[in-house]
C-alpha cells in the first residue's frame, strides 16, 4: 500500500480478539497473538462464496449470504468468526441444511463445536457492515486493510490463514465491477446486472477486493498481456493524455519484477480503478489495484517530479503482487517488510526511466531527514516492533517504517552485494509463495548468501531502536592534533557496536 505521506488514514477498524473452550467465556474485541495462533493451529483450509446484493441507493442496506468451508486440524475448540455487529447483522446460520444455534459477541461470530465436524461448511445469512464499504452515489469500492474484511461479512481476519474467495455481486442497471478475478458470468436480471468472478488464489483477507458502480473501462493489450483501467474520469482528453503512461509504467514494472524475481506474475489477470476520492496513493489488492485518481490522471502543465511520483507510485503497487501479496506477512508486526521492498524495487525500476535525476541525492532527502527526525529522539522505536493485537496495528505506523527501512534496506544489499542479495530474494518468493513469511525468515535466508553477520547487523538495524551515537578521541601535542578517532556506540550497551 502507498499511503499518502507516508501516514496511515484513520478510521480503521480492528476486529476480533481471544478464543476459548467453551462458549461461556465470550471473547473480548480485537485479534490476538493468541487467537491468531489457536486458529492457526486448528484450521488447514478455508474457502468462501460471498454473494452480495447492492441497492442503488447508498442508504439501503446491503444482503448477503456466505457460504463458507472449512478444513479443521481439530474440532476440540468453538470456531470463532470475526464480523462486526454479528449480533444484529447475522439472521441465520445453517450447516447442511441444519439450522445452526450460533453466538456473538465483541465482534465476533460464534460456532460452538458440537456442530464442527473435520470438514465443515457453513451457510450464514447477513447484513452487510458499511465501515470498509466506501458507498458514493454512483459507486462503491471495500477497502479491507489491515483487518476490516470483518466490518463487512463474516471471515477469518488475521493475514496468516490465507483462504479463497468466489464473489457474485448484484448491482444496479447501468453499473459494472471489478474484483480480484475475472468476471466468469454475467446475466442481466430486472434491473439489475449480476456479476460472478472466479475464485481466486489464497489471499488474505485484507488482499480481498471489489468496486462497483457506473465506471468507464479502458483496455490495452502490451506484448500479449492485458492491461485493464476502470475509471470515473469526465475529461475524455485527459485520459487519452495519461493512458498510454500508466499502462506503459504497470507493464514496465511487471516485467522487471518477473525477470528479478524470477517468478512470473502469480495472478490471472490485471486490472486497477483510478477512484476520485481514495483515501491513500494507492493499495495493492492482487489483479485490483485501487488508485487515487488524481495521482494518475496528471495535469498538462504537470512537473516531471509529478511524472516521477506516478511512475514510482505504480511500481510500488505493482511491486506487492509479489512482495505482500504472494509472499504476505504472518503478523502485522511485519507490515514494514512488505513496504519496505515496495518502495525499494519501485526505486529500482523507475530509475532508468529519469536518467535527468539524481537518485542518490533524491534518496538521501526523502528518507534520511524523517528517519533522523524520530530515530535521534527518546521516543524512537525499532523498525520490527511488537504487535499483540490487531486493533492496536495503526500504532505500528510512521517515519520509522517508511523512512528508516528503506535505507535499511539498501544497507543490506551493500553489505551482501547485489548479487547475492537478489539470489536471496528469488529463493525467498519461491519459498514463500501463497504463503506467509516473517522478516526472521528473510533474514535465514540471506544468511545462506552472505558471509556479512546479519544476526548482529539485524539486532542493531532492525530489533532496536535509535541511531548510532558518534564519539570522538583526541590526542594533541604541541599545539597540534597528534590523533583524531571517530566511533560509533550504541545506545544499547549489550552491544555497543554498529555494523
Amino acid at each position: 500500500m502507498m499511503f499518502l505521506k507516508h501516514v496511515l488514514g484513520t478510521g480503521l477498524i480492528f476486529l476480533a480478539l481471544f478464543s476459548c473452550d467453551t462458549s461461556s467465556e465470550f471473547p473480548d474485541f480485537g485479534i490476538s497473538k493468541e487467537l491468531a495462533k489457536l486458529r492457526k493451529d486448528q484450521i488447514s483450509d478455508i474457502s468462501y462464496h460471498l454473494k452480495l446484493e447492492v441497492p442503488e441507493a447508498k442508504q439501503i442496506d446491503i444482503t448477503g449470504t456466505l457460504s463458507v468451508h472449512l478444513t479443521l486440524n481439530h474440532t476440540s475448540k468453538d470456531l470463532i468468526l470475526d464480523f462486526e455487529g454479528a449480533d444484529s447483522l447475522v439472521s441465520e446460520v445453517t450447516s447442511e441444511g441444519t439450522k445452526v444455534v450460533f453466538e456473538t459477541s465483541n465482534g465476533h461470530l460464534i460456532i460452538p463445536k458440537q456442530y464442527l465436524t473435520r470438514e465443515s461448511t457453513f451457510d450464514i445469512a447477513f447484513k452487510a457492515g458499511d465501515a470498509s464499504l466506501n458507498r458514493k452515489d454512483e459507486f462503491l469500492y471495500s477497502l479491507f486493510v489491515p483487518a476490516n474484511a470483518s466490518s463487512c461479512f463474516p471471515v477469518i481476519d488475521q493475514p496468516n490463514i490465507k483462504g479463497k474467495y468466489r464473489l457474485i455481486l448484484v448491482i444496479p442497471e447501468g453499473w459494472t465491477a471489478l474484483s480480484n478475478e475475472a468476471s466468469v458470468d454475467t446475466i442481466e436480471l430486472e434491473g439489475r446486472r449480476q456479476f460472478t468472478f472466479a475464485e481466486t488464489p489464497p489471499i488474505s483477507s485484507y488482499l480481498f477486493a471489489f468496486a462497483a458502480g457506473k465506471f468507464n473501462t479502458v483496455s490495452k493489450a502490451i506484448e500479449g498481456r492485458e492491461y485493464t483501467m476502470f475509471h470515473r474520469e469526465p475529461n475524455v482528453s485527459k485520459v487519452k493524455k495519461n493512458a498510454n503512461s500508466i499502462f506503459d509504467w504497470h507493464h514496465r514494472s511487471l516485467i522487471w519484477l518477473e525477470e528479478y524475481t524470477g517468478v512470473d506474475y502469480p495472478f490471472s489477470k490485471f486490472g486497477f480503478v483510478l477512484l476520485p476520492s481514495f483515501q491513500f496513493g494507492g493499495m495493492e489488492h492482487p489483479g485490483a489495484i485501487f488508485y487515487k485518481a488524481s495521482s494518475l490522471f496528471l495535469d498538462d502543465s504537470h512537473s516531471l517530479d509529478l511524472e516521477k511520483s506516478r511512475a514510482l507510485l505504480i511500481a510500488h503497487e505493482t511491486a506487492h503482487m509479489w512482495f505482500g501479496d504472494l509472499v504476505t506477512m504472518d503478523w502485522f508486526n511485519d507490515v514494514w517488510l512488505k513496504e519496505v521492498f515496495a518502495n525499494f524495487m519501485a526505486a529500482k525500476i523507475t530509475q532508468p526511466g529519469f536518467p535527468e535525476i539524481n537518485h542518490d541525492l533524491q534518496f538521501l532527502l526523502s528518507y534520511y531527514p524523517g528517519a533522523y527526525e524520530v530515530d535521534r529522539t527518546q521516543g524512537s522505536h525499532p523498525i520490527q516492533q511488537p504487535l499483540e493485537n490487531l486493533k492496536d496495528a495503526g500504532s505500528l505506523y510512521g517515519n520509522i517504517i517508511y523512512q528508516k527501512s528503506p535505507v535499511v534496506m539498501r544497507m543490506l544489499e551493500e553489505n551482501m552485494g547485489e548479487e547475492a542479495f537478489r539470489e536471496g530474494i528469488r529463493e525467498y518468493v519461491r519459498q514463500f509463495s501463497f504463503n506467509n513469511a516473517t522478516w526472521d525468515d528473510l533474514v535465514s535466508i540471506m544468511s545462506r548468501h552472505t558471509d556479512y553477520n546479519l544476526d548482529d547487523w539485524n539486532k542493531q538495524w532492525v530489533k532496536s531502536a535509535g541511531m548510532p551515537e558518534i564519539r570522538y578521541n583526541l590526542r594533541e601535542k604541541n599545539d597540534s592534533i597528534a590523533k583524531y578517532t571517530l566511533f560509533t556506540v550504541s545506545k544499547e550497551g549489550d552491544n555497543p557496536l554498529w555494523w
